[in-house]
């Protein structure tokens, strides 16, 4: 299963001025879509490589009318930037390291 951990344009805001434990801030951020244009489906369809559509699909498009929109959405390959947002917490400090650890929630596209 692929799987893209991502917080890029993130502006995190939090309730107060230092890291402490207990500190806890978040915000939104874009996802990119792990579907780059390299990409291939299951069927061998791509944005700019692979098939345009997959073997069993010409059936759909016999008279140009009936079924386009659904063969459309079914081949159609899209870079898509989605929203995603992330809400952590400081359980531990240590200030002479330099480091925090602590517990995140992330909730994006895939």
């Amino acid at each position: 299963v692929p799987f893209l951990f991502t917080v890029k344009s993130l502006l995190a805001k939090g309730n107060g001025s230092e890291f402490k434990p207990g500190f806890t801030w978040g915000g939104e951020f874009n996802v990119p879509s792990y579907r780059t244009g390299g990409f291939l489906d299951p069927k061998g369809r791509g944005m700019y490589s692979g098939y345009d559509q997959a073997v069993a699909l010409p059936a759909l498009q016999a008279d140009g009318k009936e079924g386009q929109e659904e063969l459309f959405k079914e081949s159609n390959k899209v870079f898509d930037i989605g929203k995603g947002a992330i809400e952590m917490e400081v359980n531990k400090v240590n200030a002479e390291l330099g480091e925090i650890g602590g517990v995140f929630v992330s909730k994006q596209p895939s």
